[in-house]
């Protein structure tokens, strides 16, 4: 085993060896911590990774519908609270309960304990239950990854019918007088802002979305033993007495297009999922206007990472695409065959070209890249509004596709 938690969860009888297995092959997919990816497999309850999470960092852990107290919520802003994965729980004159995914992270605890001014008591939570109190409270968008029940996706997309793009279905098809309106309604929701930019965020403390009343109807959260005793006995982290702001950041360049060549040797190394996209977006700069990465999860397709025109990484992350509906991206994880060709008007399509921003191409292409005998991810690309895609790249983009679930398959086999 390569992960203590792994090995703590095995331990307890909470799952399987060969479980932990596949969660750390799709772990090197797909991101996240292997308690999520475990979750998503059904091989383990919340209850037990948070036992399991108490174990290995020496910290009481909580789990299940957790409701944050709307005072605690107002100590910390958005952007710590994503920047460091935490949610403010319960507060109780100078000390604080705080939600962690790394309740141990010392550069964490003393940012935070200085933005706050309370001492801090971390609890470890799931990442995944963190991720959705993170979209509920803060209107941080992440993705719903993990818990069981209503938000779950099915591992697989539900059968249907092929679709042929080329010729299009009239019965799906959307008319150029709709086409327009519909595209027009949704880049103006967004502001004119393009490439999927998040609706301004609501008030800290009120809720984002679906799941029940806020907590100010609620009350404040149930203040469990555990709670109660870490409040009122445990040592707190207090807050430093100065603490050197951080300085600020450029806005980062674009990172320099690379050679079909270089792209190749850059996938035979790669360490790490990330490298993947840096390099297939690098590659793809060099042929398109603008391209970016999709990660397929049963029924629906996440942005993942994007270059060119408006796109920029979070904007990116805000797209969410249904892969159940008539579209290119629907039909290319069904078909696993790649797509080249202009749009058809399908609601997907309009979405998905509202969302990257920038106006409607003359065509598009779209790439499988298949891992764990699956679509993983799909690779967009276009040359911008108006514009067409230059069909030499294809060919090299196929190579490139190929390389990838190799590297996705090497990864998997290291993860183990």
């Amino acid at each position: 085993m390569s992960s203590r938690l792994g090995e703590i969860l095995v331990a307890n009888g909470a799952c399987t060896e060969a479980a932990v297995r596949e969660a750390l092959q799709q772990q090197a997919v797909f991101g996240g911590r292997l308690g999520t990816n475990l979750l998503e497999l059904e091989a383990v309850t919340e209850e037990a990774l948070a036992f399991g999470l108490e174990a290995r960092h020496g910290l009481p852990a909580l789990f299940g519908e957790l409701v944050p107290d709307p005072h605690a919520l107002g100590l910390l802003d958005r952007k710590l609270a994503d920047r460091w994965d935490v949610v403010p729980f319960i507060v109780a004159e100078r000390r604080l309960a705080l939600l962690a995914r790394d309740p141990r992270d010392p550069r964490m605890l003393d940012e935070v304990a200085f933005a706050t001014g309370r001492s801090l008591h971390p609890f470890a939570v799931p990442e995944s239950r963190l991720w959705r109190l993170l979209t509920r409270w803060y209107g941080v968008r992440r993705e719903e990854r993990g818990l069981a029940g209503a938000h779950r996706a099915p591992r697989s997309p539900p059968a249907a019918p092929p679709v042929d793009l080329a010729a299009g279905d009239p019965g799906d098809l959307i008319d150029e007088a709709e086409f327009e309106q519909l595209y027009g309604r949704l880049v103006r929701a967004d502001g004119g802002r393009g490439a999927g930019a998040a609706a301004a965020a609501p008030p800290i403390g009120e809720p984002t979305g679906a799941g029940g009343e806020g907590p100010g109807e609620e009350g404040p959260p149930p203040l469990t033993p555990a709670v109660l005793e870490a409040l009122t006995r445990a040592p707190a982290h207090a807050p430093p007495i100065q603490l050197l702001p951080a300085p600020a950041r450029p806005d980062e360049p674009e990172p320099s297009p690379l050679g079909f060549d270089e792209a190749v040797r850059f996938l035979e190394g790669i360490e790490e999922r990330g490298a993947i996209a840096r390099t297939v977006l690098r590659y793809a700069r060099s042929r398109f206007r603008r391209a970016a990465l999709f990660t397929v999860r049963g029924a629906t397709a996440t942005g993942w990472a994007g270059l060119g025109g408006a796109l920029h990484g979070d904007a990116v992350r805000q797209l969410r695409i249904p892969l159940d509906a008539p579209g290119v991206l629907g039909t290319v994880v069904r078909t696993r065959a790649h797509f080249l060709g202009p749009i058809p008007r399908t609601e997907a399509n309009v979405r998905l070209l509202a969302g990257l921003g920038g106006g409607v191409p003359r065509s598009a292409l779209a790439v499988p890249i298949l891992a764990l005998g699956r679509v993983v991810n799909v690779f967009w690309a276009d040359g911008g509004g108006g514009a067409l895609v230059d069909p030499a790249a294809v060919g090299e983009l196929l190579i490139l596709a190929a390389r990838i679930s190799r590297g996705y398959e090497a990864l998997a086999r290291r993860a183990v």
